[in-house]
């Protein structure tokens, strides 16, 4: 199959043709239409030809509005609905309405066929795709690619048929805004715990502006309102189950030319870029988080061949991938790969699937759970319902079972791809061109994200510091009890210090973080009977020699500071004399926590103090407060409930022009006079 030159243009078919307007329609439509307009039909015309049929929909609209009975127009205008989920019902009335036109219209059953199944309506769309391939004639190549698809459309409908009953119990949803927009929105990627989103957008936002084929930008030139948007990269914080952040481009990754996202590993440190900078052909690039930010993407030697490359999926430890690539030697168009790291940016020892993954047709958009044990790929071939399908293949005792097709609600007769699940198998997302959208690919997510049994996987969560600050740590991770996996290597986050892993159940596992030419430090941990569900916490303090020392010394002292705090102060004495007084500047606070390590203090027997202040003091010890009381007496009224609670160690501390004291130290500095003039 051959693939035109940029990544994905998801409003085009799947196929190597396109909707020409022939003499009979351009003729109907010039007759019709004041010349003065006719700049509005020469801008459609043009998306036509460029097969961006959603871009035509809006000069037609202005023409329609005019000329409601032109058959060319409405007939345009029903083929670009076609590729509008929420405009396909209105163009198959377009259709249907142009049928007893005296104007030749060109592969018209091919056409009506197309409206009825992105309407579902498969039993009619098989009876026109049928007239349409006995009665097209195959005068040129594309009437034979019109004849072809058609033919291949109809196979699909017969496996949609077998399916029909086959419907999972599972919850589709739409994303939303502002996620999906009128533009498209496709290749969802999130890390294992869900806490972003990266996606592949293509519209008004894109940075190069619209643009023709051969990549010259026409972003600022008098022909800005022709051409196509490139695609770019963008990305979303959850902000809750339901909600996500405006989205916003990836500045050092977007150019003028393709930039689309294609798989990001699962603790969200590593992002695959497709790039294509002008071969016809494009190729794979890495991108690395470093603290906030992403790196530029760099080129994948030993994984690029001449042909195409553009989408993967990585193995748990990301030493090796699954990819798409139309290189010689394969089964099909797209034929999927593994190949394994030999260094920075280095591949090598690169495998086809075989035929029991790869079809004659196209393979592409792999996902790989994070247990390393499911496959979810797309495939346009026998097992398809319709344009791209999404399949699934199991690992057993390491070899890929015989894919199956996942069936309705996420399957439907358009092009259905880049299905991913969360690390728990909870929760899946895809991109879909279907009825309902709000452009022409949206993003959807499903519930449960694997049906039937869950992923079993334990998912790590933890921080590395360096003398109490964080940094990038080498995490090497060791099976102790599974020899048959290897080791892997993961790296925390430069800003935050953060690492995100998920580990198969039923294993004990040796982690060993390094940092520089330091000591190591090695953790074990255990995930026999531990559920999917649960997150683990693990912290990783690294010291040099010097600063364990200091933190010693800051130990000792803390803990003679905490026998010493308020010794030799009768409470009631204090509460006679400055009970009620009131001072400028001056608050009392109920410390019930003060340490060096802060991931000491124990939240669960304070969760019911209200709320806890977290502060980190002139003398370095980090200290855990709680209210901010302008009497004394207000705050012995409270630290006597803390202390029935859960803290019988906390105690009153004195906040004075943003400095603590003890009730000894503002004694003994005069900071007070009693009530009675003392």
């Amino acid at each position: 199959m051959k693939k035109v030159c940029f990544f994905l243009i998801i409003s085009l078919i799947a196929f190597n043709s396109h909707a020409q307007i022939n003499a009979f329609v351009n003729d109907d439509i010039e007759k019709t239409v004041d010349p003065n307009k006719l700049h509005f039909y020469n801008k459609a015309r043009l998306s036509f030809e460029t097969k961006q049929y959603t871009e035509a929909s809006s000069p037609i609209d202005s023409l329609l509005i005019i000329y409601p009975d032109c058959i060319g127009l409405r007939y345009m205008k029903g083929i670009s609905g076609c590729f509008k989920g929420d405009k396909t019902k209105t163009a198959l009335e377009l259709l249907k309405s142009t049928s007893s036109s005296s104007v030749q219209l060109e592969h018209y059953p091919y056409w009506l066929a197309y409206a009825y199944e992105a309407n579902d309506s498969l039993k009619k769309a098989r009876l026109y795709f049928e007239i349409a391939a006995k009665s097209i004639l195959l005068t040129t190549e594309n009437d034979k690619a019109i004849v072809a698809d058609a033919k291949r459309r109809i196979e699909n409908m017969k496996m949609a048929s077998k399916m029909q009953h086959m419907r999972n119990t599972v919850e589709v949803k739409d994303i939303g805004s502002p996620i999906n927009t009128e533009a498209e929105e496709y290749v969802p990627l999130l890390p294992s715990d869900e806490s972003f989103m990266i996606y592949t957008y293509r519209g008004k936002l894109s940075k190069g502006g619209k643009q023709n084929l051969n990549k010259q930008s026409l972003l600022h030139t008098s022909k800005r309102e022709e051409g196509i948007y490139f695609e770019d990269v963008f990305t979303s914080v959850k902000i809750n189950d339901s909600t996500w952040s405006k989205p916003t481009a990836l500045k050092t990754i977007n150019t003028s030319l393709h930039d689309a996202a294609v798989t990001l590993s699962s603790d969200g440190n590593l992002l695959f870029i497709y790039k294509n900078l002008g071969t016809g052909n494009g190729d794979l690039y890495l991108s690395q988080l470093v603290g906030n930010n992403w790196t530029v993407p760099v080129y994948q030697k030993g994984l690029n061949s001449d042909k195409w490359e553009g989408s993967a999926a990585f193995f748990p430890g990301n030493k090796f991938i699954i990819f798409s690539s139309e290189r010689k030697g394969g089964f099909g168009g797209k034929d999927l790969y593994k190949a394994e790291k030999l260094g920075d940016n280095l591949w090598g020892n690169i495998s086809n699937l075989g035929s029991t993954i790869n079809s004659t047709d196209d393979e592409d958009a792999p996902f790989i759970t994070s247990d390393g044990n499911i496959l979810f790929f797309a495939s346009n071939g026998k097992l398809s319902t319709g344009g791209y399908d999404i399949l699934r293949s199991d690992l057993v005792g390491g070899i890929w079972e015989q894919p199956y097709n996942i069936g309705k609600p996420v399957n439907t007769p358009n092009d259905d791809k880049f299905y991913i699940v969360s690390g728990d198998g909870k929760k899946g997302y895809y991109s879909s061109q279907t009825q309902g959208g709000k452009g022409g690919q949206d993003i959807y997510y499903i519930k449960p994200g694997i049906a039937g049994k869950p992923v079993s996987v334990v998912r790590i969560s933890g921080n590395v510091t360096f003398n109490d600050k964080p940094i990038e740590a080498s995490i090497q991770i060791n099976s102790l009890k599974k020899k048959d996996i290897g080791s892997q290597t993961y790296v925390s986050n430069s800003t935050t210090g953060k690492f995100l892993i998920s580990l198969p159940t039923n294993n004990d596992y040796e982690f060993i973080f390094t940092y520089k030419n330091f000591p190591a430090m090695k953790r074990t941990i255990s995930t026999k009977d531990v559920d999917s569900s649960i997150v683990l916490t693990m912290i990783a303090d690294l010291y040099s020699d010097a600063y364990s020392k200091m933190v010693e010394n800051k130990r000792d002292s803390l803990e003679k500071l905490n026998k010493l705090a308020n010794s030799g102060v009768s409470f009631d004495e204090f509460k006679a004399n400055y009970g009620d007084l009131i001072i400028d500047s001056l608050f009392y606070k109920i410390q019930i926590g003060a340490y060096v390590f802060i991931e000491n203090f124990n939240y669960t027997r304070a969760i019911d103090l209200g709320i806890i202040i977290r502060k980190i003091y002139d003398d370095g010890i980090t200290r855990f407060t709680i209210g901010n009381y302008k009497t004394f007496n207000e705050a012995f009224e409270r630290i006597t409930d803390v202390k029935e609670l859960a803290v019988k160690d906390a105690f009153i501390l004195v906040q004075y022009k943003n400095k603590h004291y003890y009730l000894s130290d503002i004694l003994k500095k005069g900071l007070l006079k009693s009530s009675n003039g003392k």
